[in-house]
């Protein structure tokens, strides 16, 4: 009887002790619940450095366009910066204001 009494106490002393190592390893610094928020953040992080290597390709194909592809180039200059060529006249005209008629 009394070795019974001893291996029952035994048993919910363990249980016990497990119970509060469970408890302290979700609910503690650094446990269970910093994994699963460390677990995001690292997903998060992982689609940021995707789109930042789309990037860093794309202006990698723009620079190397730039060092060799003429036709880019001449695209570039008229389209974004206003450029001419030697050959051609450039005509601007002013805005009529709304006030004006024909």
């Amino acid at each position: 009887m009394q070795k019974e009494l001893f291996q029952r106490i035994l048993f919910i002393s363990v249980l016990g002790v497990m119970g509060a190592i469970g408890f302290m390893i979700v609910y503690s610094e650094n446990g269970f619940n910093d994994w699963r928020g460390l677990c995001k953040d690292v997903q998060r992080i992982e689609a940021v450095n995707q789109e930042l290597e789309l990037a860093n390709r794309e202006l990698a194909r723009t620079i190397e366009r730039l060092k060799t592809d003429m036709d880019y180039i001449e695209h570039v200059a008229r389209h974004e910066l206003g450029m001419a060529a030697d050959n051609e006249i450039v005509f601007r005209f002013k805005e009529r204001s709304g006030s004006e008629t024909l």
